[in-house]
Parts: C-alpha cells; structure tokens; sequence
C-alpha cells in the first residue's frame, strides 16, 4: 500500500493564499487552532479521510495535491455517468 504524507507547505501556502489564519482553518474543520499549527510545523502526519477532505474542501484544493501525488490543485471534473434506465416519460 502506498503511504503519502501530508504536504505541511502546500498546506500554509494555500491557506495563506486565501488570507486565513490557522485558528479561522481550524474553525472550517473542527479543530483548534493548535491542531493546525502542529500540522504545518509536521507534527501532525497522521490524520483521518474525514479530517483531509474537510481540509481540501476549506482550501479548494483536491486532497491530491494536498497529499503531493499531482501538481493539479483541483480535481479534474466528473465525466457525466451514462443512463443505465429509460427515460420516464
């Protein structure tokens, strides 16, 4: 199984980029402030699913790029599914 870490600098810099401080973050997540000062100073590497995508999710960022596995910020868009039924007319 392949093991990615949280990307602490690419954190900071997006949630500078969109002028919030650690404890408003910590707010749209539900966690404190000191929760998210201990993540970008990397004392934080483990954390839950729930956790990463509320960040990505506050951020606008995909959880991706928050991992370091794509450069791409946001998801690419969802292909729309195929009609498996008939149409109800």
């Amino acid at each position: 199984m392949e093991h990615h870490s949280l990307d602490k600098e690419r954190l900071r810099m997006q949630r500078l980029a969109l002028r919030l401080s650690q404890q408003q973050l910590g707010m749209r997540i539900g966690h404190d402030q000191g929760y998210i000062s201990r993540i970008e100073r990397g004392e934080v590497t483990d954390i839950t699913v729930r956790t990463l995508a509320r960040l990505a999710d506050a951020l606008h960022v995909s959880t991706d790029y928050l991992l370091g596995r794509t450069e791409e910020m946001t998801p690419p868009p969802k292909r729309p599914r195929p009609r498996t039924s008939a149409r109800v007319s």
